[in-house]
């Protein structure tokens, strides 16, 4: 268990505490006090897919705070330990769950690093910092791209690189491990496995540019979802002459053991007063479950001393599955197409955001920021919304959020 881990961890810290070395215990934190709200009679704002819980018409308090500390000690150039704990919304409050990195990093050298534990999940560009709001300028990243993957870090190992050139500097980063998180939505609760994790990471920063490229394999591990067997068992009695791909199609639901390939390539620009980002990424499970889904995000924004402006848009775009009908219609059979129908494109999802963001820093540690979400879903059963009723439809909202960071 990942809590024994957790202990020789502290454990560590504890022995450090006992000894004089070069570098003392450094304590730091970040915290964010946020509220948002949703036009929406069925559906609630989420900043990922893990997220059970939010508010249709009314301030929500929870969707957007939480509260950091992290805990980094030195004990010569070579050695050095972190762990770092985040209080936030979410399924399960254990010490688990709480524990967003817990890691040993060896330096062989200036250049190399390694480190084995829990660490970042290095997917996207934003990974490194995306639970400290104070680190961007919109109130939380596109939903549409960091929320469909709730998982933020890996139970395994890293190996990183840096290499300046006159030109740039160029960095590496491969990783391998195993993660989970939950998927989660009205009624609904999955814990989603990933194991066999495999990734490379690789950037060039040059002027103010940095270009990133990330690729990612993993397997879908656990236990099937809670509906699995019972459509399975359905479709079972169901007579193959009138619908020959029922028991086929059954078998399909069943996620685990699915081979997942993402691959992300960002880019972004920074010259302190303009700034740009953007990335965009491809998913593919070779499956009936995700046969292939694109989403990416690109924001543009000007900042005047203490004050800053975004514009930001982001988008998924996934393909249904056409789950083949029966030949001759049922109460039963329809019963049974529905809910193969709905688990087969669970997953999938249509949407687009449109945002406008504007942040305000009164203090050098301190951030108050605004942003309205113009969202445009465009499939019925959203997932990355939570649902408040069992069914959703199609549906245009307006999502209005604040937020007060700060860092410490």
């Amino acid at each position: 268990m990942f809590s024994q881990r957790a202990l020789c961890a502290c454990a560590i810290f504890t022995l450090a505490c006992t000894k004089t070395y070069a570098d003392p215990i450094e304590l730091s934190g970040f915290a964010t006090f946020g509220a948002t709200y949703t036009d929406s009679d069925q559906l609630a704002f989420r900043s990922d897919v893990s997220v059970d819980d939010g508010e249709t018409k009314q301030i929500d308090f929870g969707s957007l705070s939480r509260i950091g500390i992290q805990v980094d000690k030195r004990f010569n150039e070579d050695w050095s330990v972190t762990g770092q704990w985040v209080l936030k919304r979410h399924v399960d409050y254990s010490l688990d769950q709480l524990t967003q990195l817990a890691f040993v990093s060896y330096s062989p050298t200036p250049n190399w690093t390694v480190k084995a534990g829990r660490t970042a999940f290095d997917l996207f560009m934003m990974s490194p910092y995306r639970n400290i709001g104070y680190a961007y300028t919109e109130t939380h990243a596109p939903v549409e791209f960091y929320g469909l993957i709730p998982h933020q870090n890996i139970d395994g190992i890293e190996i990183s690189s840096s290499h300046g050139f006159a030109q740039g500097n160029f960095r590496t980063r491969l990783y391998a491990g195993k993660t989970k998180n939950y998927l989660s939505n009205f009624e609904y609760e999955w814990e989603l496995e990933l194991k066999d994790v495999l990734g490379a990471t690789l950037s060039y920063e040059f002027n103010n540019w940095l270009l990133r490229t990330n690729y990612t394999e993993a397997e879908i591990g656990g236990q099937p979802v809670d509906d699995y067997y019972p459509l399975l068992q359905g479709a079972q009695l169901v007579p193959p002459q009138i619908w020959p791909e029922v028991l086929e199609v059954a078998l399909d639901t069943n996620p685990i053991g699915t081979k997942l390939k993402y691959a992300n390539v960002g880019l972004k620009y920074d010259n302190g007063q303009y700034y740009a980002q953007s990335e965009l990424a491809y998913i593919d499970a070779n499956s009936a479950l995700l046969n292939d889904l694109v989403n990416g995000y690109a924001h543009v924004g000007k900042r005047w001393d203490t004050y800053s402006l975004q514009l930001g848009y982001s988008f998924t775009d996934g393909k249904a599955y056409e789950t083949p009908e029966p030949r001759v219609r049922t109460q039963f059979t329809d019963l049974i197409f529905q809910g193969l129908d709905r688990a087969l494109n669970y997953y999938v999802n249509d949407q687009s955001t449109i945002s406008i963001s504007g942040r305000y820093d009164f203090r050098a540690d301190m951030a108050a920021k605004l942003q309205v979400e113009f969202v445009d879903l465009e499939l019925e059963d959203n997932q990355f919304m939570l649902r408040t009723q069992s069914t959703a439809g199609k549906e245009s909202l307006v999502v209005i959020s604040a937020t007060l960071d700060w860092v410490f």
